[in-house]
């Protein structure tokens, strides 16, 4: 049955879902930083390039004591210009003359404030400061560059001599951006990849749990056998165990409840049955004392079926009991307690009924140790015979709490020891009307309260009943 109140979810497409969106972030997070740390170091690399080419420009230029000849310094440098200007097309390979990005890369002389020589002829002005020396940003025709400012070693405070060494921020930008692409290019073909190999996985990871929806599936009320899944893991063994528990259980509770079926159709069998006759025996009475006499024995029938029907219920209670809530009581007083409401019963027989013992405590529930002691003290009244004597007894040894119910009745056979504690069993079907279940009750009972019972072997002319029960 369907919860309507809550829409269902699947834990494999959260958990898939869960995984790649978590690693698509830190990919991405990833892809930032190594963004942000490939444009800071191209920027250094760059920069590092700039003024290094302004410094071995400078080294190329011969100075005099108080600066630079001009016409000599023109000479020098468009002779050097001659040498490394790239006569390329216009096209993106290098070639032997040089590469076409070069339009890309300034350089500047000033002599005495003066520009004296441009690498990029059309560009004569550049907003700098004269005086200024080190990197700076200066835009030209709406393009960013940066540049380099070397100033040449003499005063040039009062005679600004310096070169500039700059190039467009553009180039760059593509080469952060171009760097940035390959990089992440793959990382992020990675991420539907990824997507499709967690799908994979954790499919296959969650097969045991499908393989145990479909072995779950498979169970019903006449098939409660135990679930085996052939790879389990060690999250799924403890689920598994208690399913197989349970299903146990429920088999046991289904048994319970066929064998119940089956003993209440056999046993009412017979009790019905005589009632019926009876019944009609009663109709077809000729005078009162038959009709009375018929009557009495219907009383009596309906009786002992009562009686038969309470304990077919109260054994079924008993046997489907697990999980019982135990207090401490005490035992002794419990005995006492049953002793006394028997008394009469007892006194009726011209039996002769004591308790002996201590208060010793047990754990465990008085509602259903109260039907263990009443049935072996009712037992030893109805079975022991008139004038006979039965002695309750309460001890403790070895950390355990005894009972002994004993009564100097007829001895017990041997056939008859074997046999007591089954289902149905009557001992003595002429001095007894009860259905053969008390003591079977009874031992079902102590091993409820982790204790025992046992019939012992007749001393002192005794027939004895041994009930042990863990103290409290």
């Amino acid at each position: 049955m369907k919860n309507s109140g809550q829409k269902e979810f699947s834990i494999k497409k959260r958990l898939t879902i869960t995984v790649v969106v978590l690693s698509s972030v830190l990919i991405l997070i990833s892809l930032f930083f190594s963004f942000m740390a490939s444009q800071h170091e191209i920027e250094e690399v760059y920069d590092a390039r700039l003024g290094q080419s302004a410094k071995l420009l400078l080294l190329g230029i011969p100075l005099e004591e108080q600066g630079l000849e001009a016409t000599k310094a023109r000479q020098m440098l468009n002779t050097w210009m001659e040498r490394i200007s790239a006569q390329a097309k216009d096209d993106d390979d290098a070639t032997a003359f040089g590469h076409p990005y070069e339009r890309n890369i300034l350089v500047q002389f000033y002599l005495n404030g003066q520009l004296t020589w441009s690498s990029i002829p059309e560009i004569t002005t550049t907003p700098h400061d004269p005086r200024y020396a080190g990197f700076g940003y200066m835009t030209i025709k709406h393009q960013s560059w940066r540049y380099f400012q070397l100033p040449l070693p003499n005063d040039y405070h009062t005679r600004p001599e310096y070169v500039i060494v700059a190039e467009k921020q553009s180039i760059r930008d593509e080469m952060v951006h171009e760097l940035a692409l390959s990089t992440a290019l793959p990382q992020l073909i990675m991420i539907p990849c990824l997507a499709l190999v967690m799908t994979l996985l954790i499919g296959k990871h969650f097969e045991p749990i499908t393989e145990l929806r479909r072995a779950i599936a498979q169970r019903n009320v006449n098939k409660l056998d135990t679930i085996f899944v052939a790879n389990p893991t060690q999250e799924l063994s403890p689920l598994v165990a208690a399913l197989n528990a349970l299903l146990e259980e429920l088999e046991q509770a289904w048994m319970r409840e066929r064998r119940f079926t089956r003993m209440a159709a056999h046993e009412l069998k017979t009790p019905l049955t005589v009632l019926r006759l009876n019944a009609e025996n009663a109709l077809l009475s000729q005078n009162e004392e038959q009709l009375k006499s018929d009557l009495n024995n219907i009383l009596r029938g309906i009786e002992r079926t009562d009686r038969l029907i309470q304990q077919l219920l109260l054994l079924a209670k008993v046997e489907s009991i697990h999980d019982l809530k135990f207090a401490s009581l005490n035992l002794k007083r419990l005995a006492q307690n049953v002793t006394a409401e028997l008394v009469p019963l007892a006194l009726r027989n011209g039996q002769e009924l004591s308790l002996e013992g201590d208060d010793i405590f047990v754990l465990g529930d008085e509602p259903l140790l109260r039907i263990l002691v009443t049935n072996l003290v009712d037992n030893a009244i109805r079975y022991s015979g008139q004038g006979s004597q039965i002695c309750i007894r309460v001890n403790e040894d070895a950390g355990s709490a005894n009972l002994w119910v004993s009564d100097s009745g007829p001895a017990i056979s041997d056939e008859t020891r074997e046999k007591l504690f089954e289902n149905f069993y009557r001992a003595n079907t002429e001095k007894g009307d009860g259905a053969g279940l008390g003591m079977s009750i009874t031992r079902d009972i102590a091993r409820l309260h982790r204790g025992d019972v046992a019939l012992l072997e007749r001393q002192n002319e005794h027939n004895t009943f041994w009930v042990n029960l863990p103290k409290a």
